[in-house]
């Protein structure tokens, strides 16, 4: 199939109904966003237990890299293809719904591990539930919005990221603080260390709100074409465009594995480098992950939207661009000062130009007919996690102990990744600027048809 067959009218599915009402999108928006937050508390409360995980199961820098990177973005890859084929097929809110409920039950079996084998298993739980929400998240909200609100929709989606990796040190903070240090005795379980009891605490919510997700709107999905909705259609979809969507996922991901590798090892860095207990890390990191990030990923939404509608049909590109040069130079700048102040300003600046959760994927769902959406969203959070979480947080684990052989240049580590990843990120965007104006103009051709 080539790219011709796509950019013309084309047989596509009549859609007779308006969108959904405006309260109702942004109530699937906030019911979204509460359990993306969920799943990166889950994934990212294992930070701040670090030295108690350490000390209890024996391990190294390398190995607690790969329990934040490799181990938890392998199954997420591979069982995220299949969620984003289901997605394109099945019920969306019913394959977000199995999501939740494996990942809370997984991360609760984190707390139980009596070794580095059993912690990495239950990571593998971890991933693999995880790796359904946002395929269905973006399908949903693609056919809930218009196109020139989708960015800023999803991109407020995105902000769930921040919120859940600020949750997660200030939910772990202040269970260690409130918790004897010798751990407690749980009825059943028996004696359970402190970082055990944070990890069973932080499988509970989800557990909880899981059922929120059949409160949403189910909307019809829009520009979906008749008859074309298998795996080598996708492909075939795909293959006319790959430079932008290689240009896309390697660029995305790339900058993920900086932020990654920042965010999963900035608590250590701040207790190795300037001595500062773990209850005051929570109060610098939290709010930082929390307010920058939100900030940057709202202010991403509506500067992209904005330019968007004013022509600029590789806004989502052009924007990464500016902000990966500012990640570059504020990573650099905290990583190599020995002043908390100016480490706090540069993290507020890396924060808030981290606003690609949701963008990214907003990008897709522009240039995507719906009956690809799910699984072209895998295909990206498949090279996105496997470079972003898979290498990110691992890398800085290696550069630590192979490299730098120290655990006290645990900053320069960070600062090496980030040197490595973001500079390629930047190049991988500006490559696929002309090849996303093109795909963009093809989708348009294909939705006006759908309208006609």
């Amino acid at each position: 199939m080539g790219s011709q067959t796509i950019a013309g009218p084309l047989p596509v599915q009549a859609i007779g109904d308006g969108y959904p009402p405006a309260w109702r999108g942004w109530w699937s928006v906030g019911v979204l966003t509460v359990l993306y937050a969920l799943s990166l508390l889950d994934r990212q409360v294992i930070a701040l237990l670090v030295p108690h995980i350490r000390e209890d199961l024996r391990i190294n820098d390398f190995q607690v890299g790969l329990l934040q990177g490799i181990v938890f973005a392998l199954f997420y890859v591979v069982f995220g293809l299949g969620f984003g084929w289901a997605v394109d097929r099945f019920s969306r809110r019913g394959v977000g719904f199995l999501g939740v409920t494996v990942w809370s039950l997984a991360t609760g079996a984190c707390g139980l591990a009596r070794g580095f084998g059993h912690l990495m298993l239950a990571r593998f739980g971890v991933g693999a539930g995880e790796a359904a929400l946002n395929p269905a998240a973006y399908s949903l909200l693609s056919d809930t919005f218009p196109k020139k609100r989708l960015s800023l929709a999803i991109s407020v989606f995105g902000a769930g990221a921040h919120v859940g990796g600020g949750l997660s040190l200030l939910l772990g903070g202040a269970l260690i603080a409130a918790l004897p240090a010798q751990g407690v005795t749980v009825p059943v379980l028996g004696d359970l260390g402190t970082w055990r009891v944070v990890m069973l605490a932080a499988g509970l919510p989800g557990l909880v709100l899981a059922p929120l997700i059949w409160t949403l709107v189910d909307p019809p999905r829009r520009d979906r074409l008749l008859g074309k909705s298998s795996s080598r259609d996708t492909l075939a979809f795909m293959k006319p465009r790959w430079r932008f969507f290689a240009g896309h996922f390697l660029g995305f991901g790339l900058m993920v594995a900086a932020a990654n590798g920042h965010q999963a090892w900035t608590p250590v860095y701040l207790g190795r480098h300037f001595g500062i207990p773990i209850r005051e890390i929570v109060s610098i990191v939290a709010p930082i992950n929390i307010i920058a990030g939100i900030s940057g990923s709202v202010l991403a939404g509506f500067v992209i939207d904005w330019l968007y509608t004013r022509g600029y049909k590789d806004a989502h590109l052009r924007y990464f661009i500016v902000a990966g040069v500012i990640q570059f130079a504020s990573l650099l700048w905290a990583m190599t000062t020995s002043h908390l102040p100016v480490f706090i300003l540069c993290a507020v600046l890396f924060q808030g130009a981290c606003g690609f959760a949701g963008a990214a994927p907003a990008a897709l769902q522009l240039v995507t007919p719906n009956n690809y959406r799910g699984q072209v969203s895998a295909a990206y959070l498949f090279v996105f996690n496997l470079i972003g979480t898979g290498l990110g947080p691992t890398m800085v684990g290696v550069y630590s102990t192979y490299v730098f052989r120290n655990d006290a240049h645990i900053g320069w580590a960070i600062a090496l990744n980030g040197a490595i990843m973001l500079p390629l990120a930047i190049l991988s965007f500006v490559w696929a600027l002309k090849p996303m104006r093109h795909a963009i103009a093809d989708a348009e051709a294909w939705s006006d048809a759908a309208e006609a």
